[in-house]
């Protein structure tokens, strides 16, 4: 854990782990998710690495946007939200008091909330005057991912619901408020959380059957074409292990409820083969982590160079060899002549 803290970066509350953010893991992913939730412009990169600076104003306006939980803020956990849910009557959510701004929820978080039992209610009244939602975009941003969430609840068949208060409440203290912004000095943030690990429990619970929902923007999932070559990168650099294989190494597996959607397998992937799809999914699936075969290879070995390939038919000669072999067939046939 004292090695990790070389790479988190801190302003006071709010803190940046380097190596759980996607532009660090992969240097050609193009994640700006954070950047563009910032109106301060606090994210920059250093040697083309993603670092934070002293211009954040720990708001935590753009923890809900982070696919991989590599932003936190020190008071502030959806546990700790789920505990509030679950003691009040009826929940309101306020950037005042202990809350930070309400964009440091993402979608499935607020799934999770509402899978409490009880309504909940939104004060983004105070938006309006808010130094962060320049352009009205952290605003516009809460709501899209509430509006997402009523839906989900929608299709589970549930009557819970976020809505958004129409008038201020009372002012509550402002001393839990400016305490977030004192974190200790030797804090250390946990590691980050599985990305909608607390959706996932719930729905354990919440699920009698299996489910088909059409996808929402936090689930993923994947499709192979016939044009993998078996190379391995896509499993190798995928962050979340979504991708993987069987004992043989004959299946290339995949489990929606790991995928975070970054899209490194696709960007990394030579033949272009895989690729997300939109398509109606499995709760189940998602809920329990279940993987599914998206490609099955068999195994042959190479006639040329006795190495072991994805044999699609034909002669029994790998890519590599193939390619080789009729790129310099005219070297061949010279080498031929001169004996």
């Amino acid at each position: 854990m004292l090695e990790r803290t070389l790479y988190i970066d801190r302003v006071g509350a709010f803190a940046l782990d380097r190596l759980a953010c996607l532009r660090n893991e992969y240097a050609n992913n193009a994640c700006t998710l954070c950047q563009d939730a910032c109106a301060h412009e606090a994210f920059v990169f250093k040697q083309g690495k993603l670092r934070l600076s002293p211009l954040c104003t720990q708001c935590g306006a753009c923890m809900g946007a982070c696919p991989t939980k590599a932003l936190s803020l020190y008071g502030h956990s959806l546990q700790k939200a789920l505990d509030f849910v679950k003691k009040e009557s009826s929940p309101l959510f306020t950037c005042k008091g202990e809350m930070p701004c309400l964009g440091a929820f993402s979608v499935d978080e607020w799934c999770a909330l509402l899978l409490e039992g009880k309504n909940v209610t939104c004060n983004l009244l105070e938006c309006a005057t808010c130094e962060h939602n320049r352009g009205g975009a952290v605003e516009q941003r809460i709501r899209v991912r509430i509006d997402e969430a009523n839906d989900f609840m929608g299709k589970l068949h549930k009557n819970e619901c976020i809505s958004f208060a129409s008038q201020k409440p009372k002012e509550s203290t402002r001393r839990a408020f400016f305490e977030r912004f004192i974190a200790p000095a030797k804090f250390v943030p946990s590691l980050p959380e599985a990305p909608r690990a607390e959706l996932k429990k719930v729905l354990k619970k919440t699920l009698s059957a299996s489910l088909r929902v059409e996808p929402f923007s936090f689930l993923h999932t994947k499709e192979i074409a016939q044009n993998c070559d078996n190379c391995k990168e896509c499993v190798q650099f995928c962050p979340s292990n979504a991708l993987s294989y069987n004992g043989d190494q004959t299946q290339l597996l995949f489990q929606m409820g790991t995928c975070i959607g970054c899209g490194i397998c696709e960007a990394i992937c030579k033949k272009e083969a895989i690729r997300q799809v939109r398509k109606a999914v499995d709760l189940v699936d998602f809920a329990y982590d279940l993987a599914v075969v998206l490609m099955h290879h068999d195994l042959q070995v190479c006639l040329t160079c006795k190495c072991a390939f994805s044999y699609k038919g034909g002669e029994k000669v790998c890519e590599r060899c193939y390619t080789f072999e009729n790129e310099h067939a005219q070297m061949f046939v010279l080498a031929s002549q001169s004996h």
